[in-house]
């Protein structure tokens, strides 16, 4: 891969169109709903997670989006909050229809599973990874990690150390534990949307401890 096919840089309002495509392919969401209906879910969870960062990093390869990565520290600007505008939007498209309204549910269903797994421990953090993706075809190829490592120098510029992650089984959660994040929660739910049982996890990540590269 050359260098001037890939490039590295902050999310931006062009973005959002193939950010969303990308996510709606990642978690197969036209495997239970329509395809207008999967593009609204990949475009709720998109702007719900712009509504909550400050950093952001995509990886353009041959001028398509095939990586993105959102993070925060406990800073985010007010401004950010614009981004709910965007996602309601998509919600109340959602709502239209009856698979749509099942949709919101699940989406409200993972809500109540991550304040579960905050249960299960008193730890504040300075920050939170609160999306991360690559599309299939750059797995392998060294795009994830230098994403996951972007965010970690901009926690440590940051004067930040810990973070906290919230992932499941439909997601690829070795990758976490091979970079040194420590799982300290989990619950298994039955999901009636996606009529099948999952497992939620909750990660930690310490600068301190992490496996990191040079970036850093």
């Amino acid at each position: 891969m050359s260098a001037d096919t890939l490039i590295y840089r902050p999310i931006e309002t062009r973005d959002y169109t193939e950010a969303a495509q990308m996510i709606k392919d990642t978690w197969q969401y036209e495997k239970v709903v329509s395809p207008r209906n999967a593009l609204h879910m990949a475009s709720v969870f998109l702007y719900s997670s712009l509504a909550h960062h400050n950093f952001s990093q995509v990886a353009i390869r041959d001028g398509k989006v095939v990586g993105l990565i959102l993070g925060r520290t406990n800073d985010v600007p007010l401004k950010e909050k614009r981004y709910y505008l965007n996602m309601s939007y998509h919600l109340i498209r959602l709502l239209l229809t009856s698979e749509g309204k099942q949709a919101v549910q699940s989406f409200r269903r993972n809500l109540q599973v991550n304040q579960a797994l905050l249960k299960q421990t008193y730890e504040t953090y300075d920050g939170e990874l609160t999306f991360f993706a690559v599309d299939a075809s750059t797995r392998q190829s060294g795009i994830g990690s230098h994403l996951f490592y972007s965010y970690l120098t901009f926690m440590k510029n940051e004067g930040a150390r810990t973070f906290r992650l919230f992932t499941d089984t439909s997601c690829t959660y070795g990758f976490y534990e091979s970079k040194g994040m420590t799982r300290i929660g989990a619950v298994t739910r039955r999901m009636p949307f996606l009529d099948k049982e999952m497992s939620f996890f909750l990660y930690r990540g310490d600068l301190q401890e992490l496996k990191t590269d040079k970036a850093l």
